[in-house]
């Protein structure tokens, strides 16, 4: 797969570029390194130095032709046992594609690509193949850095006519993979038909592969839009997965505008699904039917969102519930927000979540004093309450989050974070984080503080102290920190980028 590719790319190179031809050739260096106090020291020790040297091309040599690569040379330090590998890397392949394409409104689109991720197909509702999990790795990874292959797309030369398709292999693990899509739309925003399939093979045997097949349509009755998909896959390689093998999946929407109405009363957007996903239905380029456990459900979803008129407020509600098919265990799923902006760029976001997990079959205990109680094998409620404050100008930005999470149990937290940053100058910012953990026995917190300064045009200089991966993904909502028995780490952090 790799040869014609590189092949293709020399030819590339080799072309004369037209007059009018867009080419650039840039690129960036970074390198950063860290000073750390280890626990219970008071010494600071130079760790972790890291470099990488990045370098992009891309021309367009002829109207419907472009090409783009990107390559890098790499030192990590921090790369060792099974990864040692990539401590010193020189001039690696980051990614590539060459791209042709016919027409600008009806489009002929063909991608050769290497180390990217273009496995979109779109299918409305089962999500059959997942783009930033692509699941070519049979063991379970998802690597793409190491996936090359081609993807085409047709759109309008032929009236409501659409087709994606692309076809991929990852070359260590020798995995296979192609994804197919048609829909034709039959009756302009009325009706849509479509049909998709998946496949996926992987080394050990003939039998080593999984097929998906689905059918879907849309249509739309007086502003009511209904979608229906059904899907069935073969995995014949493993004998556990046969029979209940099939997927079905059907959404309604709707937007009731009362005021449009005559009511005065705002607009709701209603959504309302239902879901039958069978034992054994497995679709492994997607990691909902894989890896995320998704299949074996009866299940039903449904969300309003209540804006009121003349407000800058919307309520919303949903509930996600589901059966197992194969053991006595439903979920049910409750979500309030209420979200209001005030004048003055000040926001207030409150939710409310409950998630109730219940077993009904029964077993019996043995309390304190020798008599049996008969209890339900398993009935947790997981109840969080959110509160959230913003407010953002040109200069500065605050963000106070608070949350209780795992109302009324043994696992009670409360947990305080915010955030403040700061444009002190055109060139120099800071921004802060805070988060603090209380827990029924003890009490955690961290910090992480940057200041960033430009230098000039692409030259940007960080500097860094505690753990950013604590507190990057929503404060208060982190799990990286809050769901583990980390406390603040003393790490002073420099980072350079130069680009050019």
């Amino acid at each position: 797969m790799m040869k014609p590719i590189i092949n293709l790319i020399i030819i590339l190179l080799g072309l004369p570029l037209g007059i009018q031809a867009e080419t650039y050739l840039n690129g960036s260096y970074e390198t950063s390194f860290d000073i750390r106090r280890d626990t219970g020291s008071y010494k600071w020790q130079l760790d972790y130095p890291w470099h990488r040297l990045e370098l992009r091309f891309f021309t367009n040599p002829l109207e419907s032709v472009d090409f783009f690569i990107k390559t890098y040379a790499n030192y990590d330090h921090t790369a060792y046992g099974e990864n040692s590998q990539y401590k010193n890397q020189l001039f690696q392949l980051a990614e590539s594609h060459v791209h042709y394409r016919i027409g600008s409104r009806d489009r002929f689109d063909i991608f050769l690509f290497a180390k990217q991720n273009r496995f979109f197909l779109g299918d409305p509702l089962l999500n059959l193949v997942n783009n930033d999990k692509d699941k070519w790795d049979y063991d379970g990874a998802t690597d793409t850095s190491k996936v090359a292959g081609a993807s085409l797309e047709m759109d309008g030369f032929m009236p409501g006519f659409h087709l994606k398709f692309f076809n991929a292999h990852m070359y260590e693990q020798q995995v296979d993979g192609y994804g197919l899509r048609v829909y034709d739309d039959l009756i302009k925003e009325k009706l849509r038909l479509g049909a998709t399939t998946t496949y996926k093979k992987w080394p050990g045997g003939l039998n080593n592969y999984n097929v998906v097949v689905a059918a879907d349509v849309w249509f739309n009755i007086l502003k009511n839009y209904f979608t229906v998909e059904g899907a069935k896959s073969d995995t014949p390689g493993d004998y556990t997965l046969k029979e209940n093998d099939d997927a079905f999946k059907i959404e309604y929407r709707r937007n009731l505008d009362f005021q449009a109405l005559g009511l005065g009363a705002g607009d709701i957007d209603l959504i309302l699904s239902a879901r039958e996903i069978g034992e054994h239905f497995r679709a492994y380029l997607s990691k909902e039917y894989d890896n995320d456990n998704r299949y074996d459900q009866r299940g039903y979803f449904v969300e309003t969102k209540y804006r009121p008129p003349l407000k800058a407020v919307t309520f919303t509600y949903h509930r996600d519930y589901y059966k197992k098919h194969t053991i006595t265990y439903s979920q049910t799923d409750d979500f309030f927000e209420s979200y209001i902006e005030f004048i003055n760029n000040f926001n207030l976001k409150i939710w409310y979540q409950t998630l109730h997990q219940f077993n009904w079959d029964r077993i019996q205990i043995t309390k304190l004093d020798g008599t049996t109680q008969s209890v339900y094998l398993q009935d947790d409620r997981w109840s969080h309450l959110f509160w959230e404050l913003t407010m953002n100008d040109e200069i500065t930005f605050v963000k106070l989050q608070f949350k209780i999470k795992n109302i009324k149990s043994e696992y009670l937290r409360y947990i305080y974070g915010s955030e403040f940053s700061i444009n002190i100058t055109k060139r120099l910012k800071s921004l802060n984080r805070v988060l603090v953990v209380d827990e029924i026995y003890r009490s955690r917190n961290t910090l992480w503080s940057q200041i960033q300064y430009n230098f000039g045009p692409g030259t940007d200089f960080y500097l860094e102290y505690g753990n950013d991966s604590f507190v990057n993904n929503d404060l208060v909502n982190d799990d990286d920190f809050v769901e583990s028995d980390n406390n603040m780490e003393h790490k002073i952090h420099l980072y350079l980028k130069v680009s050019f």
